[in-house]
């Protein structure tokens, strides 16, 4: 059961619900999940409509150990047992706006997954830890053309006592820093270590 509780009481549930564990159930998903996952991340908002991001996946076809091998062995050792691994992926090719919003936008698309995971009763964790050369030589993909931005698991919840001893004791929700440490009415913006970066 989840004990996290939201400051606003307006806030969909699902927002706590949603975190990152390192326990799966090997469970397959279903196709109309999978479709789901894909479908919510397809509804995203991004500049100009460009949807500059991309998805590379494996459930059980033979490329699924390799995209497990591009995930630095600290994740692929708990990652393994999820149903559903891949990589997401950046176009490059982008200039002005585009360019600036890319990162921003194969963000948003990742986190529509990740809720509608979490909608469904699914869990997902998205990881930098991976071994990003790899990862573009494994998908064929040119740098200059599009960027591996991070690798993603999407299962169900497994039983945290199949973990490493280390990773066990960290198996559970993180805190989050109350918004008004970083929503700011008004045009100063206040970071923690000095005051404003803009100058004027």
């Amino acid at each position: 059961m989840n004990e996290r509780i939201s400051d606003a009481e307006l806030m969909d549930p699902v927002f706590l619900e949603r975190w990152s564990p390192r326990s799966f159930s090997d469970e397959p998903m279903t196709d109309g999940e999978l479709a789901a996952l894909f479908e919510a991340a397809r509804w995203s908002p991004s500049c100009f409509n460009n949807q500059p991001w991309y998805y590379v996946y494996e459930t059980d076809g033979e490329g699924r150990q390799a995209i497990l091998d591009t995930f630095l062995e600290r994740n692929r050792q708990w990652a393994q047992r999820a149903p559903l691994v891949g990589l997401v992926i950046a176009r490059s090719t982008l200039e002005g706006h585009l360019a600036r919003s890319r990162d921003f936008d194969a963000g948003a698309a990742a986190m529509a997954m990740v809720i509608q995971a979490t909608m469904l009763g699914l869990s997902a964790h998205l990881m930098v830890g991976i071994d990003v050369d790899a990862a573009h030589k494994l998908i064929g993909l040119d740098p200059d053309v599009g960027k591996v931005v991070c690798g993603f698991v999407i299962g169900r919840r497994g039983d945290p006592s199949a973990l490493p001893d280390p990773l066990r004791e960290r198996e559970r929700p993180s805190d989050r820093k109350p918004a008004s440490a970083f929503a700011f009415k008004g045009t100063r913006l206040q970071l923690p270590d000095g005051p404003s970066p803009v100058a004027g």
